[in-house]
C-alpha cells in the first residue's frame, strides 16, 4: 500500500512548530489552574524524558509500553519514545490485572512508563516473564509508599539529563494498541509514522483551517485511536493549543467552549446526551463561541437527534461524526465546510477506498445495506502475530470491518449496524464472547450468552443470561466478572436459567 510521499510527518512539525513559535501555548491544564506548556516546553519536556530512557539503556527497536492517564507526562514521553526510535506500546490504563496481563503478554514491551498506583496494582504483570525487564515510575515521592523492586526505578532517582529527539526516518511503527474482534481475545494493532500522518492531513482537509491560535478541547483517552491521531497528533502537528481536562463532566461545558474559544471538539455519545440533558435546563442568553466551532462525536454511533439537539443548545453547527477503527484511525469524516447529510459519517478521506458488499462480497447499489470493506495507507494489512483473524478479517488486500453501511447517491456512509460479536458500551469496545469466556469460568455455569439491546435512547446495554447448576446467583456471577473485567465490560442485568435435568434411559 502505498504511503505519504512526504518525509516529514508529525514529530518532524512539532518540533518545527517548538523553534519557529516557542511560546505558544501547546497544552493547557484545565484541571490543575490552568497550567500552560508551551511548545519549546513541552518539547525541552519531551528531551528529559528522553534522558530518562537514556539512562534505562532504551535502545531503538525496544517496545516500551505507556500505561499512564491523558496529561503533559503522556504526550512528552510519546514524543520521547518516538524520539528515541523506539516502539510505543500505548495501554489502557483502567485495565483490571487479568486485562493487562493479557496485552503485556501479547506486546511484550522491555519498559513500562506507569504511575506509582497503577505499577502496584500490576507488579506481578510486569515482570521479566512477560518481557518486562524495567519499570519506570513516575511521581514517585523520593521514598515511595511501599519500596521499589529491583526491576523498577522511580523517575526522582534518574539523572535530569535532556537527549535531542531524533526525527524518525521513513515509516517506523509509532503506536501498537489493542482492539477486539469478537473472538473473545485482544489483538494487536501496529500503525507507522507517516501513516498516521497522513490521517491527520486527510481529516484537516475537510476542516475549518486549523493552527497557530486554534484551541483543541481534549477530552478523550489518548490511549484509544481516535484519541490518539486527532486529539493529540493532529493539533500537535499543526501547532495548536490542546485545553485538556478529566473533569469536563463537572463543569459547564458552555463555559468552556466560549471562555477558551474553542475551534474543534471531539465527544462521545454519552457525553453529547449527558450535556444535551443538562443544556435544556440551562438559563440565559447563549454565550459566544468561536464562528468556526466545529464538534465531531466518535466512539461509537450519535443519532442525528442528538446531534443536532446539542448545536441547538449551544447555538452552533450540529455535532458532525466520522469513521474509523483501532486497525484504520479515522478514515470516514463529515465535512464541516461542504453540504451537511443528515446522520452521515461522512466520506472517505483522501488517500482511502471503501466498498459496501453483500453477503457473496458483491458491491451493492446505493441505498442497499451492505460490509463496509476498506483499505489504504492508514489501514493495516494484519494483525500481530494472529494468523488465523488476519485470514478471517483482511481478505483480497480488504479490511473487512464487519460494520453494516448503507450509501447514498452523493457517496456517503451512513451506519446501520455491527454484525460481529462486538459492540461499543460507553465508546469502549466490548467483546461479548470474552465476557461469555469469563462468565463460563464459574463452575456452576454451563452456558453463557452476552448480549446488546438498545434502550429507548438508542444507547447500547450489555446483557448476560448464564444457564447454571447448583446455587448459582446473580451475586456469584457478578463478583466474578468484576474480578477479570473492567466496569464498563459489566452487564447491566445477569438472568440465571436453573440447568434441566437430564432425564436418562434406563
Amino acid at each position: 500500500m502505498k504511503s505519504l510521499s512526504s518525509k516529514e510527518g508529525f514529530l518532524h512539525r512539532f518540533v518545527g512548530f517548538s523553534e519557529s513559535f516557542p511560546e505558544h501555548i501547546a497544552i493547557r491544564n484545565l484541571d490543575a489552574e490552568e497550567d500552560t506548556v508551551t511548545y519549546r516546553e513541552l518539547r525541552i519536556k519531551a528531551e528529559e524524558c528522553n534522558g530518562a530512557l537514556s539512562a534505562l539503556n532504551v535502545l531503538p527497536g525496544d517496545k516500551v509500553a505507556l500505561v499512564l492517564p491523558n496529561g503533559v507526562e503522556f504526550i512528552a514521553y510519546y514524543l520521547a519514545i518516538i524520539g528515541r526510535g523506539a516502539v510505543p506500546v500505548i495501554l489502557n490504563y483502567k485495565l483490571t490485572p487479568f486485562e493487562m496481563n493479557s496485552v503485556i503478554s501479547i506486546a511484550r514491551p522491555t519498559l513500562v512508563v506507569t504511575t506509582e498506583t497503577l505499577f502496584e496494582q500490576h507488579s506481578e504483570t510486569f515482570q521479566p516473564d512477560y518481557g518486562v525487564k524495567h519499570s519506570l515510575v513516575l511521581n514517585a515521592a523520593s521514598e515511595p509508599s511501599s519500596p521499589l523492586p529491583d526491576n523498577a526505578t522511580a523517575d526522582s532517582r534518574l539523572p535530569r539529563q535532556t537527549e535531542p529527539l531524533l526525527l524518525p526516518e521513513g515509516n517506523p511503527i509509532v503506536s501498537v494498541q489493542f482492539t477486539y474482534r469478537g473472538i473473545g481475545k485482544p489483538l494487536a494493532v501496529s500503525h507507522r509514522y507517516l501513516d498516521l500522518t497522513q490521517s491527520s492531513d486527510g481529516l484537516h482537509e475537510q476542516f475549518h483551517l486549523q493552527g497557530v491560535g486554534s484551541v483543541h478541547l481534549v477530552t478523550l483517552p489518548l490511549y484509544a485511536i481516535f484519541g490518539l491521531s486527532v486529539m493529540m497528533v493532529f493539533p500537535l502537528s499543526v501547532g495548536a493549543t490542546l485545553l485538556m481536562t478529566n473533569t469536563l463532566l463537572n463543569r459547564d461545558l458552555a463555559e468552556v467552549l466560549s471562555q477558551h474559544k474553542v475551534t474543534f471538539a471531539c465527544l462521545v455519545p454519552d457525553v453529547i446526551r449527558y450535556f444535551n440533558t443538562r443544556l435544556a435546563k440551562r438559563k440565559g442568553a447563549l454565550l459566544p463561541l468561536h464562528p468556526h466551532l466545529m464538534i465531531y462525536s466518535g466512539g461509537s454511533h450519535l443519532p442525528a437527534d442528538e446531534a443536532e439537539k446539542l448545536g441547538r443548545l449551544l447555538g452552533c453547527n450540529p455535532v458532525l461524526q466520522g469513521y474509523g477503527l483501532t486497525e484504520s484511525m479515522p478514515v470516514i469524516v463529515q465535512s464541516s465546510i461542504g453540504k451537511v447529510h443528515r446522520g452521515a459519517m461522512g466520506q472517505p478521506i483522501r488517500g482511502v477506498e471503501l466498498r459496501v458488499v453483500d453477503a457473496e462480497g458483491r458491491d451493492v447499489a446505493p441505498g442497499r445495506i451492505g460490509e463496509l470493506l476498506i483499505r489504504g495507507s492508514m489501514v493495516i494489512d494484519g494483525y500481530n502475530d494472529a494468523e488465523d483473524a488476519n485470514a478471517r478479517f483482511f481478505r483480497d488486500g480488504w479490511l473487512h470491518t464487519g460494520d453494516l453501511v448503507w450509501r447514498d447517491d452523493d457517496g456517503h456512509v451512513f451506519f446501520y449496524c455491527q454484525r460481529l460479536r462486538i459492540s461499543k458500551i460507553k465508546a469502549q469496545m466490548v467483546d461479548l464472547t470474552e465476557i461469555e469466556s469469563i462468565a463460563l469460568k464459574h463452575p456452576d455455569v454451563v452456558r453463557a450468552k452476552a448480549y446488546i439491546v438498545p434502550d429507548n435512547k438508542e444507547v447500547n446495554v450489555l446483557h448476560l443470561c448464564v444457564e447454571g447448576s447448583g446455587d448459582l446467583t446473580q451475586s456469584a456471577v457478578s463478583t466474578l466478572l468484576s474480578r477479570y473485567l473492567s466496569g464498563f465490560k459489566l452487564p447491566k442485568t445477569i438472568e440465571i436459567i436453573s440447568l434441566k435435568e437430564e432425564i436418562h434411559a434406563s
